[in-house]
């Protein structure tokens, strides 16, 4: 089995799920009392949040980057940055770091392809929706992104930083982002921040529901296994 390094904490709330998954998955397939090898790394979110406001994207990429090798240093093989908005400099970092690093986006969009879908909605942060981190990968499968509204794309945002990364889930906005969703008029919807699937449940909706959290966390596992089968 493979050593993974985790860069959490953005949020611990999405954080606690990556590690739950991951060690369900590798318990899955080994069986017994099989865990996985986590090297884990978790992040003051107040400090890239306010790097974020800021736009300093640099310092982001060298703070990412510098936990990184550390974690490198103790052994790591592989690794993952905890969020969709951190893989706007996704690529750079894992230059930097020198180990393969497993992006949430091209799994999410491999996902996609799979399923037949040909417009997806994307729900995120601010700083994900108004990127291309989605729309360069799905172009090139010739599947169409569908974002929100800017109104639309600000509530969404807000729900995310003052709701769902400190652990509140409101019934009240589940139903104000699943009234955009509808309003997309797509056949599946990309849940882009590692937070929504936690308020977006597949039972509320109808369409295909792609939960960036769970199937970033689920390639760590077969990837750390070295197995590429999809039929967990």
């Amino acid at each position: 089995m493979k050593t993974l390094a985790m860069l959490g904490g953005m949020s611990y709330e999405s954080t606690l799920t990556y590690y739950q998954v991951i060690n369900e998955v590798i318990n899955q397939k080994m069986g017994g009392s099989h865990s996985a090898k986590i090297i884990m790394y978790s992040f003051d979110y107040a400090e890239l949040e306010s790097l974020l406001e800021k736009g300093e994207w640099q310092r982001i990429e060298d703070r990412l980057t510098e936990e990184a090798l550390k974690l490198k240093a103790c052994g790591a093989d592989g690794f993952l940055l905890c969020a969709n908005t951190m893989h706007l400099v996704a690529d750079k970092v894992e230059k930097r770091v020198g180990l393969p690093l497993i992006n949430i986006a091209k799994e999410t969009i491999k996902e996609v392809k799979a399923k037949g879908i040909q417009n997806v909605g994307l729900l995120g942060t601010m700083y994900t929706m108004q990127s291309d981190l989605y729309d360069k990968l799905a172009k090139a499968e010739n599947i169409t992104i569908v974002k929100p509204s800017p109104e639309q794309q600000m509530k969404i945002h807000d729900v995310i930083y003052k709701e769902l990364i400190v652990g509140k889930m409101h019934d009240q906005s589940r139903r104000d982002l699943l009234a955009i969703i509808d309003s997309l008029e797509v056949d599946g919807v990309i849940l882009g921040c590692t937070e929504l699937p936690l308020l977006i449940r597949e039972k509320d909706l109808d369409i295909a529901r792609f939960d960036t959290l769970y199937l970033h966390a689920k390639k760590a596992a077969l990837w750390m296994l070295g197995d590429e089968v999809h039929d967990l």
